[in-house]
């Protein structure tokens, strides 16, 4: 049954929400600049849209489940769907592809997450291969770091050079227990630096889509700095590490509480009895274990966090319907707020990827048709 648990967490886990966007007017400046007291507050604007729903098969997408921002300007998408990266300049047209489905030399059999590395390669987690594929400048294969246990983490990030922050699995079947691992990792999949380590009791109930509410969140940037957001719905904790594991920052804030639609607790529920039923069938029933849906009944108070080339912290936090970030300094102090206020019945459900290269957001399952947006920060 571990076993299990470990090969499908990383496929139903739900995606973190993130959004951008801008206003009606289009206006970009601080709304609050007359304001005495408090911070500004930045409308985000979508600066190009990459994608259409027909047409040139370069430009539509199945099923986005990463991108990340390049250094000039475009962006790199990979599509879960289609197997492969692509890599958009910053004019829209497309560049470079690499990847299909297949165990070979830059080939994928299940990607969950990329990165792009200080040094310009391009870092792809591919879960069910076991590995974090590398490419480079032009998407071109490099090599695979192997030997992961019991899986590579699914969510990469930069964090200087050659290497990245990710979260890893805390599995011990002999204690019965179960966790993770935020560690920094030098091109291998030994861990240099452990930011943060926990592991609890194995829980039925806690694990697929419910697992989430349970883990932390992490940003990383390419000065070393890495930044984790403790699990919880009524408080923001954020705990800042220097890249040798130095805590340097805690901010911490009462958060008023969200409670869930009943929509988004159906889809849990949905999403959870998918899950419950795969593991019983590729159990053949002999575990004995019937999960009960016990579904968290509020929103995470952070749900992502980023960090942009002026070392500025980017929070998403879940108590609003549409995407809304504290932004904050190194030092902790509250810069600005931002928020995306736009009409698109995909706002609430829009991944934002906010980093030094810059900002790019995406919907993974799109009432409409998958695209990516570029959005555009507030220098």
């Amino acid at each position: 049954m571990e076993d299990e648990v470990i090969r499908y967490i990383p496929i139903l886990m739900m995606i973190l929400l993130l959004a951008c966007g801008a206003p009606g007017e289009g206006d970009t400046a601080a709304v609050n600049e007359t304001q005495e007291t408090g911070p500004g507050h930045f409308y985000l604007e979508v600066s190009q849209i990459i994608g259409v729903e027909l047409g040139d098969t370069s430009y539509v997408f199945g099923r986005i489940i990463d991108a990340v921002p390049s250094r000039d300007g475009g962006v790199i998408v990979l599509d879960l769907t289609t197997m492969n990266l692509r890599k958009y300049g910053s004019d829209g047209i497309l560049e470079y592809t690499a990847g299909r489905q297949g165990s070979g030399p830059g080939e994928f059999q299940m990607p969950r997450g990329i990165a792009l590395l200080e040094d310009g390669r391009v870092a792809v987690s591919d879960m069910a291969g076991g590995a974090i594929a590398l490419f480079g400048d032009s998407l071109d294969w490099v090599r695979n770091i192997t030997g992961f246990f019991p899986r590579p983490p699914f969510t990469i990030r930069s964090s200087g050079d050659s290497s990245f922050v990710g979260m890893l699995p805390n599995f011990d079947r002999e204690e019965g227990t179960m966790g993770y691992i935020v560690a920094r990792m030098e091109s291998s999949p030994e861990k240099s630096v452990i930011y943060l380590e926990d592991s609890y009791p194995f829980d039925p109930t806690r694990i697929g889509p419910l697992g989430e509410a349970d883990q932390p969140l992490f940003a990383a940037g390419n000065n070393g700095s890495v930044f984790i957001s403790a699990a919880g719905s009524d408080m923001l904790d954020i705990t800042g590490f220097t890249a040798d594991g130095t805590e340097f920052l805690r901010i911490s804030e009462d958060i008023e509480r969200l409670e869930k639609t009943a929509e988004e607790l159906a889809d849990e529920e949905a999403e959870f009895e998918e899950f419950a039923s795969r593991m019983g069938s590729r159990g053949g029933g002999r575990s004995g274990i019937s999960p009960e849906f016990e579904p968290d009944l509020y929103r995470r108070a952070v749900t992502a966090l980023g960090i942009d080339d002026s070392d500025r912290l980017w929070v998403r936090l879940g108590g609003y319907r549409f995407p809304f970030w504290n932004v904050y300094g190194m030092n902790g102090e509250l810069l600005f707020t931002a928020s995306l206020e736009l009409d698109d019945p995909d706002i609430d459900d829009m991944v934002v990827r906010i980093q030094e290269e810059g900002a790019a957001a995406w919907v993974e399952d799109p009432v409409t048709w998958p695209r990516i947006h570029i959005i555009q920060l507030p220098e």
